[in-house]
């Protein structure tokens, strides 16, 4: 009995320990070439396989390894038949447990101009990042590339019977097209099908997911010229159906009144969402949305997760970061440029990032300091928790975020100071179930269950907090350590009138009802 229950303790440590795993690991260049974190799989002992894209085209893409602490263990940058490898997504191998696949193009080429694109390869691998086979699928000396952008990579969806099916809008020697294929994982290929339908330069792939029929089919979200980013239903013979515009769907619309004047405010969908079905009958969709406010003409950007019908009726919505102060409505949000969405059997996770002006962030032009946001559903849209993270000045973007099998989730993507823009690294961040990512007495770098904005700010300020924790007093102090001002609330909007002090730094320390206490630098115009 005694042994019984041993086991048990040691059995409940055990998961309490897998429970608390997060971490934060920058990884830098070692051999000249600046890549960002992309696709992530996790592996049988709950490490990851990160892929680092590089900073173009024409350069080679990384592997890494990381332990279940985010310790680099392995860097793997290789080529096949002297072609550079370019990841376009991860996965665990559908028959064995301990193998992994990965799906690349494969470049020639030094330059943007002179680059050729034109084939496929599969590689299994497994958790040490050994090349167990590797197979090339060519697709023909007509096509010059398989995408036709920097970023707009073929999409590949892997099938239940163990084929793979890929859309690409691709560049030939004398046109463009879409292409769709199903290959076998040994590289045989089984169906290919053109159409010119789209057929434009300035066409692009935007997303596709795979929907869990009986018949293969798939949705894709592509930008075309008229009227923009819209949403097509690709059956198992790849005939194509378009359902309708996603660029500015409504997606919610409020309606106040102020007086005798009619205030509505509606939120739309943006540009270059990311997608992935929820059930047969629901798709979830997410992007930088865009809200317009009547009276006043106030307008900006925000982060949404709408559900979808196949018809593109709104089932439900949940909107966030839109700004309340009229003279901030005027903000810049993006979500994760790859996958924003992450579904699991009892939760929906989301990232984004504020500040960020837009994704093409390799001239220092763009560059701005900002703030990742991450969030945790239910499968009703009802949050759990949010959290967010930034660093000074600091420069984030994200390209993906997926679910772990502890609960948590983890993200990819870019870092850099924006003082040093050119010095970036790849940034992977890991989250337990709670959304935190450190559990000491000092919660200065921890992802933090709260956001304050405008700052700097003139009159008010806005604290959002997240639904999971409750504040217990926000405290002001100036830079000598004065306590100047101190307000009780628990609302998770909690309303700050700071217009009664001097211009000047302040410090506010917000306490929590848990015991947590965060503290940060405000500015008083």
């Amino acid at each position: 009995m005694k042994k019984t229950f041993f086991l048990i303790l040691i059995a409940f440590i055990a998961c309490a320990s897998k429970s608390q795993n997060y971490f934060e690991t920058l990884i830098p260049t070692d051999d000249g070439v600046f890549r960002e974190g992309k696709f992530v799989v996790e592996t049988q002992d709950h490490g990851f396989i990160i892929s680092c894209d590089a900073q173009y085209i024409y350069q080679n893409d990384m592997l890494v390894k990381l332990s279940p602490d985010g310790q680099i263990l392995k860097r793997l940058v290789f080529q096949i038949d002297n072609k550079k490898l370019k990841y376009c997504k991860l996965y665990r191998h559908p028959d064995n447990d301990n193998e992994y696949l990965a799906i690349t193009t494969l470049i020639s080429g030094d330059s943007s101009p002179n680059y050729l694109q034109k084939d496929i390869a599969l590689i299994v691998f497994d958790a040490e990042l050994n090349v167990l086979n590797q197979t090339v699928l060519d697709f023909g000396d007509e096509y010059v590339s398989l995408s036709t952008s920097n970023k707009d990579m073929p999409r590949f969806i892997p099938n239940d019977d163990g084929t793979v099916t890929m859309a690409a809008h691709c560049k030939k020697t004398d046109s463009y097209c879409y292409t769709f294929a199903k290959f076998t994982m040994e590289g045989l290929l089984l169906k290919k099908v053109e159409t010119d339908t789209l057929s434009s330069p300035s066409d692009l792939l935007w997303d596709t997911f795979s929907k869990k029929n009986s018949d293969d089919g798939f949705g894709m979200v592509v930008f075309d010229r008229n009227p923009g980013e819209s949403y097509y239903i690709v059956d198992s013979s790849f005939n194509l159906t378009r359902i309708g515009a996603l660029s500015y769907l409504p997606l919610k619309i409020i309606m106040t009144s102020q007086g005798n004047i009619p205030d509505t405010t509606y939120y739309y969908y943006g540009i270059q969402g990311t997608t992935e079905y929820l059930n047969d009958s629901v798709s979830l969709v997410s992007d930088k949305g865009r809200f317009l406010k009547h009276l006043g003409g106030y307008y900006g950007n925000f982060h949404f997760v709408a559900m979808l019908s196949d018809s593109l009726e709104v089932e439900n919505v949940s909107v966030w970061d839109a700004y309340r102060d009229g003279s901030n409505y005027i903000t810049n949000t993006q979500s994760a440029r790859d996958k924003a969405i992450s579904v699991t059997d009892d939760a929906i996770f989301h990232c984004g990032v504020k500040g960020l002006r837009d994704h093409a962030h390799y001239t220092g032009g763009s560059i701005a300091p900002s703030t990742i946001t991450v969030s945790k559903f239910d499968r009703n849209l009802n949050l759990i928790w949010r959290r967010y993270i930034s660093k000074k000045d600091d420069f984030f973007d994200i390209n993906v975020i997926q679910a772990t099998e502890d609960g948590g989730c983890i993200i990819s993507g870019i870092y850099s100071s924006v003082g040093n823009y050119f010095d970036f690294y790849a940034y992977i961040h890991k989250f337990d179930g709670n959304g935190y990512d450190d559990i000491g007495d000092n919660y200065a770098n921890m992802a933090k269950p709260y956001y304050c904005y405008p700052n700097p700010a003139k009159d008010y300020l806005y604290i959002e907090l997240s639904p999971d924790v409750k504040c217990q007093s926000v405290e002001i102090y100036d830079l000598e350590g004065r306590l100047v001002e101190t307000f009780f609330e628990t609302s998770p909007e909690t309303t700050i009138n700071i217009s009664n002090l001097d211009t000047g730094v302040y410090i506010m320390n917000i306490k929590l009802s848990d015991g947590k206490e965060y503290s940060e630098k405000i500015v008083k115009e």
